[in-house]
């Protein structure tokens, strides 16, 4: 089994709970004991986490009864080394569990389906032209909805099952969104103009030839840190080893510092709510590092979940937050979106921003709406007026209605 680190012993609990296979789990620090193990076959279940496997050749030179890779969304990307690690581990059965096999576009469940069918679902140009509606935008295919949805869940009927938590989960509570915008202070909205209109004259240098898409990202990305607190990029001088020398070179590194009326917003909610608890997310943790001051500043109790956190730590603020040592709990939507258990002792979840995935955001969310939850639970979204993040939610949410025609969720 790969699953992600943070559920491997939910896995192994539940293994040995409802069967009576023997189980091991990979220790990150020790891969070699593993392989050791599956080398001598001491145990019925190996399970290792999607990062290892790249790290891990010899697991393709045995061949598996059953592979089953939990959160398979993992390997939407057909050509990350995640992914051509995972394919070449030979398998009879195979299985992949995901709440979302496809994250923002139609194509991403094409590699899925390869996996499991390889000899079938061969073509992913086929794949493309045939479920996925496109139009050419500058020379880039831009994905503007879904085609033939109907005919591709007719042929995945024989293998797929799909399960809506509001089927399962009868008792769960209702979920209901809310959007709160916020004026940027004029310091703020200073820098972020600045920043936008430098954004629109680099464009313009370009506007001959079709622009890099990661390049426009990256420049989106820039903005949405502006529109949370207030920014700058600062020029820094460091030493890298470039082709074998140790050589001076200058680097952009961005600051977000006060003022934020984000965070000021963010403020006025928790002193409102009283000692009620409250989970905030944002896909960047210079955010979460900034908030985090602040309300330390104020002397709120508070914990932060990032990627920088560590493992020792992680533990200690979802439990705490479980235990309520903490009344926030801040953490980005990538690190404490999937495999926490322990937020639903909260009922509001505040984002500072969005995920560029929508099923990022809705696993983030669903951290609170599960079962124990006995609570209305209610989603925040903190919008800066007058920036790119209005029109950016718009296009996540469009995103997510394609993939949940996809999938057969509604016959929009």
């Amino acid at each position: 089994m790969v699953a992600p680190l943070g559920v491997h012993s939910n896995w192994k609990d539940h293994f040995e709970k409802y069967t009576d296979l023997s189980v091991t789990r990979i220790n990150p620090r020790n891969r070699d004991q593993f392989l050791e193990e599956v080398y001598l076959g001491s145990f019925d279940v190996y399970i290792c986490h999607w990062e290892a496997l790249r790290l891990m050749p010899e697991l393709t030179e045995r061949h598996w009864m059953h592979v089953i890779g939990d959160e398979i969304h993992k390997i939407q990307g057909p050509r990350t080394k995640v992914t051509t690690s995972f394919k070449e581990i030979p398998a009879t059965f195979k299985t992949g569990l995901s709440g979302t096999p496809a994250y923002d576009k139609p194509d991403d469940l094409w590699s899925i389906l390869n996996w499991l069918y390889p000899t079938f679902w061969t073509s992913y140009t086929a794949y493309f032209d045939r479920y996925v509606l496109w139009v050419d935008y500058n020379g880039y295919k831009t994905v503007i909805g879904v085609a033939n949805e109907k005919e591709l869940q007719e042929q995945m009927r024989g293998f797929y099952i799909r399960r809506l938590k509001t089927e399962v989960l009868t008792e769960l509570p209702d979920k209901y969104y809310e959007k709160i915008y916020v004026d940027l202070h004029p310091k703020q909205r200073r820098a972020y103009n600045q920043m936008r209109d430098t954004m629109l004259a680099w464009v313009g240098e370009n506007e001959d030839q079709p622009l890099n898409t990661s390049v426009v990202l990256a420049q989106l990305t820039r903005l949405q840190q502006f529109a949370a607190a207030y920014a700058y990029i600062e020029v820094v001088k460091k030493r890298r080893l470039i082709e074998g020398v140790l050589t001076d070179v200058e680097e952009k590194v961005l600051r977000l510092i006060d003022p934020s009326a984000k965070i000021d917003a963010a403020l006025d909610l928790i002193y409102g709510a009283g000692n009620n608890q409250m989970v905030f997310f944002s896909q960047f943790s210079s955010v979460i590092d900034l908030f985090i001051d602040r309300l330390k500043k104020r002397g709120i109790s508070c914990v932060k979940y990032t990627g920088d956190t560590s493992p020792k730590d992680r533990e200690k603020a979802k439990y705490g937050f479980q235990a309520g040592e903490y009344q926030v709990i801040a953490l980005t939507i990538r690190a404490g979106g999937t495999a926490l258990d322990e937020l639903k002792v909260a009922s509001t979840a505040v984002f500072f921003d969005r995920d560029w995935s929508a099923s990022n955001n809705n696993q983030a969310e669903d951290r609170l709406w599960r079962h124990g939850q006995k609570n209305a639970v209610q989603i925040i979204d903190l919008v800066a007026a007058n920036t790119v993040e209005r029109g950016r939610l718009e296009n996540i949410d469009m995103n997510w209605t394609f993939i949940k025609q996809l999938l057969g969720d509604n016959d929009e």
